[in-house]
């Protein structure tokens, strides 16, 4: 094979521009190459949030309801036996929307659902200072019972599991320290409030 012959079989075919005759390896124009830039890591404020959604979410809803018991019956006057029923339905239904929060996050997202939830526990949570029947009451529970545990250990999970792997015990240690915070200062904080401006205003 002659010069000329080499130059030619190494020239880009007319049908299938992008390749030689010769070993048919394609090739890429520079501008159609995209470079993906990084994805922002945003492991540490999620950990943050994580911390303050379980102080909260402790702090109202598993911490609180003792104390609620103590101040409704001390309202109402009603039977320990009732009050205690509430508090116990409180959980028992919080445990069953455990189940359904997997669903609840895929289709509207941790956050959104722990904002709702955070917002019905605080209307569960008025409802048990303001019950006047049992009906109220036990209706309050199933408010308070279901808010909570959308700030609970599956939402604290759940947020923090897309952003580590490696180092994901560590922020699940951190987050959930807010649980044990939150037993140190909500428990003295609600008994400070409701002794001294009543349950309704503490709970408003």
């Amino acid at each position: 094979m002659g010069v000329r012959d080499r130059r030619q079989s190494l020239r880009p075919s007319t049908k299938h521009p992008h390749r030689y005759h010769r070993h048919h390896h394609p090739v890429q124009p520079a501008d159609t190459i995209s470079v993906r830039e990084p994805r922002p890591f945003f492991g540490p404020q999620v950990v943050r949030a994580a911390f303050v959604m379980a102080l909260f979410g402790w702090g109202i809803g598993f911490y609180g309801p003792p104390i609620y018991l103590h101040a409704v019956t001390e309202r109402t006057g009603w039977s320990l036996v009732l009050v205690s029923s509430a508090v116990t339905l409180h959980y028992l239904f919080g445990a069953l929307v455990i189940t359904r929060l997997p669903d609840l996050h895929r289709r509207f997202g941790v956050g959104t659902t722990a904002a709702a939830g955070a917002c019905i526990a605080a209307l569960g949570v008025l409802g048990w200072s303001l019950a006047n029947a049992p009906w109220l009451l036990l209706a309050s529970s199933l408010a308070s019972g279901a808010g909570w545990v959308a700030m609970g250990a599956v939402a604290v999970n759940a947020a923090i599991a897309p952003w580590y792997v490696r180092l994901r015990p560590s922020a699940l240690a951190k987050a959930y320290n807010g649980a044990s915070i939150g037993g140190v200062v909500f428990s003295p904080l609600w008994a400070l409030l409701i002794g001294a401006w009543g349950f309704t205003w503490a709970a408003g």
